[in-house]
């Protein structure tokens, strides 16, 4: 079963701690192997779960609808994702270039270091509205 939902307006949630946190994210997307949640203040989407070529399309879907309801530059925490193979990272990037196009950024924060590796070695940090802090490495 696929669930999209609306966002709620939740102002100042980057301020609170963790656990507050993310009890005032939004619900974006929930599916059998993925959640994406977002906040509108900072722009933010967390991805929990599991993205593989199961997953990909409906990923690359609810990331793109998720990214559109959010303005200014969009922190991508991938922090809680247990996987990801290349069809998912192809989704980021495509949607990191749509949100380029309009002059804006997808912020990859924080990214695991083996995440960062495959998308260094790939070509892909140097993709059109896709950035790495490299101040932001999860262990």
């Amino acid at each position: 079963m696929t669930i999209f939902y609306g966002t709620e307006t939740i102002h100042g949630a980057g301020g609170l701690p963790e656990r507050q946190r993310r009890a005032s994210m939004g619900v974006e997307y929930e599916g059998a192997l993925f959640r994406i949640h977002s906040t509108p203040h900072p722009p933010l989407l967390r991805v929990e779960g599991e993205i593989d070529a199961n997953s990909a399309a409906r990923f690359l879907a609810a990331l793109r609808a998720a990214a559109r309801s959010l303005g200014g530059d969009i922190t991508l925490d991938l922090g809680e994702l247990s996987f990801i193979d290349l069809g998912g990272l192809r989704a980021i990037v495509e949607v990191a270039g749509e949100v380029g196009a309009e002059g804006r950024n997808l912020v990859l924060s924080p990214v695991a270091p083996h995440v960062r590796q495959l998308i260094q070695i790939i070509g892909w940090d140097t993709a059109p509205g896709l950035r790495l802090p490299a101040d932001e490495i999860r262990p």
